[in-house]
């Protein structure tokens, strides 16, 4: 009986030593796709054990190079090669298409409320980041899956919109330890750090994740000042004319706000950023006026307001020596109003500004709501100041002279467009009279011009009237531009919106008719004619 050769032995076990390789190559290399799609991305896990697959696969190749050359010459390999090409070929396009994904990630949001998309203000202030933040949401899955999905996918937004930001949506129930990290003790919180700051938000939106961000990333919060006394609008007022909304959506957005007494005080602190004249009802005094022409002069900011004024002019003297007359009467539209009122102006049309840019972005239209708003002219014997209209009204418009309720136009009243609300940049020179031979005291702008933002009515910023449109976004951003925080002049987030269809009775019968009658009965007409026709 014959012994078998040590090279049959060797022969014998080569080929189940390569096929075993190739088999853990092959397994390697799926191994490595699924880790990339749940993952989402290329890591050093993916790379690892693609590596090793195909060091396996090479190994089992040179092992079973006879046996590899052997199979290739057959006919059902030579024709199985062909599929396998193909398989190899759309399992390397897959990973082009996840690689691409991963490296250029783009989404498209067709809403019309653009619900699933960051607003602008958010991925401004995102995109500018020079320091990391997180943002940790303790959600309970169980509790509530639609509250964590929501804020899971609302965090998503803001990984995808800065690399600087790093989010996380934890369970507490399933990671106590993490939640006691964070000295997080209920459901629904929210903590958003940035170095040694941080902050802890409930039920946060949108608005609160932005504007936590926001505070924890400047080194300074810009102070704006309202000056109060003259019957201007109550910074601090919950009714509808007050200014309580207003000053709440500044303070979001890291502003330090603050109320200013001239009557008092007698000058405006050193420490002002901007100051906002709301809409007085009694002229300044002299000293009142004085104190804002030396802030202005030094190259201060303001924000002024004027409203149609009965009895004189409250603000005469500071807007005419800087180029801008107010007009007498009030701006009547009788085209493009707000629900049919010919005093409430509405503008969807704005002049070119960093003010307004952002409303004249894409396919979307804004508008602002004004009431009784008042028009102002051009004075152009002023040297060194530039004004520059901001808001203008149509050509259908006029100036009304002398409203009591009823909307008319009278020969000889001016028609439009008129400008409402206008910026002022550069540096008027005192009026005689005035002392110019005091010095100037140095505050925080003394190096820069003048800016000033004035409007022909203060109630669009008023709790009223300040939701309609974009209203309050236009009060920030004209804020924004007289501080010179540029990130801070955008489309502030929104509201989520809830879209409701109101029907008239005529409109039900129709509803009614088509769906639970017409439409029925069409479909029974057309099977019998079909049933009929087959028969």
């Amino acid at each position: 009986m014959s012994q078998p050769s040590p090279a049959g032995d060797r022969s014998a076990g080569v080929p189940s030593v390569a096929g075993t390789l190739a088999s853990a190559g092959i397994g390697f290399l799926l191994a490595g796709v699924g880790v990339l799609l749940i993952s989402g991305r290329l890591a050093w896990p993916v790379y690892a054990l693609w590596g090793a697959g195909g060091a396996a696969l090479v190994a089992a190749a040179v092992l079973g190079r006879r046996e590899v050359l052997a199979a290739l010459r057959a006919r059902g390999v030579r024709s199985g090669s062909n599929t396998a090409l193909v398989v190899m070929l759309a399992l390397g396009i897959a990973v082009l298409v996840n690689y691409l994904a991963v490296r250029h990630h783009k989404r498209w949001d067709f809403t019309r409320t653009r619900a699933h998309t960051l607003s602008p203000q958010s991925l401004k202030l995102l995109r500018g980041l020079q320091q990391p933040v997180e943002i940790v949401a303790f959600y309970s899955e169980e509790k509530d899956p639609g509250g964590y999905q929501s804020m899971r996918d609302l965090l998503q937004e803001y990984d995808y919109a800065s690399r600087r930001v790093d989010v996380r949506v934890v369970d507490p129930d399933t990671s106590p330890g993490l939640a006691r990290q964070y000295n997080v003790t209920s459901y629904f919180t929210t903590v958003v750090t940035s170095g040694d700051r941080k902050e802890e938000l409930s039920f946060a939106d949108e608005q609160d994740i932005t504007s936590a961000v926001l505070r924890l990333t400047r080194s300074r919060r810009e102070r704006v000042y309202f000056v109060q006394g003259n019957g201007e609008h109550d910074l601090d007022g919950q009714e509808l004319d007050g200014y309580g909304t207003i000053k709440e959506a500044l303070s979001a957005l890291s502003y330090d706000v603050q109320r200013l007494w001239l009557t008092q005080q007698g000058v405006v602190p050193d420490d002002c950023d901007v100051l906002v004249i709301a809409g007085p009802r009694r002229r300044y005094d002299s000293r009142e006026l004085a104190a804002v022409n030396q802030y202005l002069e030094r190259g201060g900011k303001a924000l002024i307001m004027v409203d149609p004024a009965p009895e004189g002019e409250p603000l005469a003297e500071l807007l005419e020596p800087r180029g801008l007359k107010p007009l007498r009467g009030i701006v009547v539209e009788p085209k493009w109003n707000f629900l049919g009122d010919a005093s409430s102006v509405t503008v969807a049309d704005f002049e070119p500004s960093d003010i307004t840019r952002p409303f004249a972005r894409g396919a979307r239209s804004f508008v602002a709501v004004f009431v009784l708003a008042r028009a102002f002219e051009h004075e152009d014997d002023h040297p060194g100041v530039e004004v520059r209209d901001l808001v203008r009204t149509s050509s259908d418009s006029w100036l009304e002279r002398e409203f009591r309720g009823e909307i008319r136009r009278n020969p000889g009243e001016k028609r439009g467009p008129f400008a409402i609300a206008a910026t002022v940049t550069g540096l008027a020179q005192p009026e005689p009279g005035q002392n110019e031979s005091r010095p100037r005291r140095a505050g925080p702008a003394s190096s820069a011009q003048s800016r000033l933002v004035v409007f022909g009515d203060s109630d669009f910023a008023a709790n009223g009237l300040i939701a309609n449109g974009i209203n309050k976004d236009l009060f920030v951003n004209a804020i924004g531009w007289l501080a010179q925080a540029g990130e801070r002049i955008s489309i502030q987030p929104k509201e989520p919106e809830q879209a409701f269809m109101l029907l008239t009775p005529a409109q039900w019968r129709v509803v009614f008719a088509l769906s639970l009658i017409i439409m029925p009965l069409a479909a029974i007409v057309a099977g019998a004619v079909v049933w009929w026709r087959r028969r």
